[in-house]
C-alpha cells in the first residue's frame, strides 16, 4: 500500500464512488477499499443514480460495474467523458466479461483501467495504482501527444507535426502516434496524407476504433465508399454495441445495395437505442432516400409512437404513404400533424397531394387556399392549385 499511499497523501478526504447494482458487490467493494486504507465511500445502485450522484458532489475517482439494468456502466463512462466536470476523473470498470468487443468498447470511451470479476484486493490496488500513476505523472509519449493535439485545435501545424517526430522516436508503432498524424493532415486538407497515417495506424493498431473510424470518414469524403463500407464492417466487428456506428454501417450497406444487411445493422441500432425518435427518423430518411417506402414508413412511425409531437416526422411519413399509393392513409398522418400546427403551410400543400391521389380535387383545392392564405408567395401551392383549375 506503499504506493498508494504516496500517490493519495490523504485517504479519509479521497472520496470514491462505487456503482454496482448488486448489494452483495458494493459491499465486497467497499471492503476491499478498507483493505487499502480508504473510508469515504458514496454508492449508487444503477448508472442514472451514478451520474445524479456525480452532479450533486465531487468524486475523486469511480469505481463502476459494467452491466446494470437502467443504465450500463460504459453509458456512465461516456457520460463522464462528455461533461467538462468530469471528463478527467479517474474511472475504472469493473467486468464480469472478456469478450473482445467488451474490452474494445470501454477502451474507445476512454476508460483509464478495467478488472474481469473475480478479483482480490492486490487487484484492485495496482489498478488504482496504474491509473493514479499515469494521472499525475502522463509517460512523455502521452505529453507528446497532448501537446501535438492541443496544436492542431489552435492550427499550428509544423509544430504539431514536431512534437509527433518526438513521439515517434519514442515508440513508432504506437497506433495515436499515426492517428494525430492523421488528424493533423486533415486539418491541412490533405486527405491523401491523412488516409495513409490513418492507414497505418489501423494496421499497428486493429483495435483502435478512432483511427478505423477516422479512415472511414476520410473515405467517405474522398469517394472510396466500398474501402469505407470494408472500414466500418471491422469496426462493428471489434465494438459493435454502438448505436451511432450500427446506424452508419447500415446506411453505407443501403447505398452499396446490400438491403438485408442494412436492415441487420439498423435494426440493431435501434435494440441498442430504442427510445431515441431522431435514430428512427435517421433510418427511416435512409430508407425513404433509397426508395424503401414501406421500411421507411415503419421507421416514420416508430418514431412518432416515441415522440408523438414531431411535425417533421408526420410529414415525412406521408410521403412514404403516398411512394406507395397509400392515398388514405397519408391524408390520416397529415390531419394528426395539422392537429398539432394547424398553420403549417408545408403540411397543408402535401396533405393537398394525397388527396389529389385519392381522387378528391374539391378538399385538395380548400387546403391549397388555406396554404396561400397562410403563405401568399408559396409558388409551388399556386401552381398546383392553378393547374387544378385549368383542368
Amino acid at each position: 500500500m506503499g504506493e498508494l499511499d504516496n500517490l493519495i497523501p490523504n485517504k479519509n478526504q479521497f472520496k470514491i464512488l462505487i456503482v454496482d447494482d448488486k448489494a452483495n458487490m458494493r459491499r465486497t467493494l467497499r471492503n476491499m477499499l478498507r483493505v487499502l486504507g480508504f473510508a469515504n465511500f458514496r454508492e449508487a445502485e444503477d448508472g442514472d443514480v451514478a451520474v445524479q450522484r456525480m452532479k450533486a458532489e465531487k468524486f475523486d475517482f469511480i469505481i463502476c460495474d459494467w452491466n446494470m439494468p437502467r443504465m450500463s456502466g460504459v453509458d456512465v463512462l461516456r457520460v463522464t467523458r462528455s461533461d467538462e466536470r468530469f471528463k478527467d476523473l479517474p474511472f475504472l470498470m469493473v467486468t464480469a466479461e472478456v469478450e473482445e468487443s467488451t474490452v474494445a468498447e470501454v477502451l474507445e470511451a476512454d476508460v483509464d483501467g478495467y478488472v474481469i470479476k473475480p478479483f482480490l484486493p492486490k487487484t484492485l490496488e495496482d489498478k488504482m495504482v496504474d491509473i493514479l500513476s499515469k494521472r499525475q505523472a502522463p509517460s512523455a509519449l502521452d505529453t507528446h501527444l497532448q501537446l501535438a493535439d492541443v496544436l492542431i485545435k489552435a492550427k499550428n501545424f509544423a509544430q504539431a507535426h514536431q512534437e509527433l517526430d518526438k513521439a515517434a522516436k519514442i515508440n513508432q508503432r504506437s497506433p495515436r502516434v499515426h492517428y494525430y498524424r492523421g488528424l493533423t493532415y486533415e486539418a491541412q486538407g490533405d486527405l491523401e496524407k491523412a488516409e495513409k497515417a490513418l492507414t497505418l495506424a489501423r494496421e499497428v493498431g486493429p483495435k483502435f476504433i478512432k483511427a478505423h473510424e477516422k479512415l472511414a470518414e476520410i473515405l467517405e469524403r474522398k469517394g472510396k465508399k466500398s474501402q469505407m463500407l470494408e472500414v466500418l464492417k471491422e469496426v462493428v466487428r471489434i465494438s459493435p454495441r454502438n448505436a451511432d456506428r450500427q446506424t452508419k454501417l447500415g446506411q453505407a450497406l443501403l447505398a452499396d445495395g446490400r438491403i438485408q444487411d442494412a436492415k441487420t445493422a439498423f435494426k440493431t441500432a435501434v435494440t441498442l437505442d430504442p427510445s431515441n425518435p431522431d435514430r428512427k427518423t435517421t433510418i427511416g430518411e435512409s430508407y425513404l432516400s433509397h426508395g424503401l417506402a414501406q421500411e421507411a414508413e415503419d421507421s416514420f412511425k416508430a418514431s412518432i409512437e416515441v415522440n408523438p409531437e414531431d411535425i417533421y416526422v408526420y410529414n415525412r411519413l406521408g410521403i412514404a404513404f403516398r411512394r406507395q399509393k397509400k392515398f388514405d392513409e397519408a391524408i390520416e398522418y397529415y390531419k394528426r400533424a395539422l392537429a398539432i400546427n394547424a398553420n403549417e403551410e408545408n403540411l397543408l400543400y402535401n396533405l393537398a397531394r394525397a388527396y389529389l391521389g385519392a381522387g378528391k380535387t374539391d378538399p385538395a383545392v380548400a387546403v391549397l387556399k388555406r396554404a396561400l392564405n397562410l403563405q401568399p408567395d408559396f409558388e409551388e401551392a399556386r401552381i398546383l392549385l392553378n393547374k387544378i383549375q385549368k383542368k
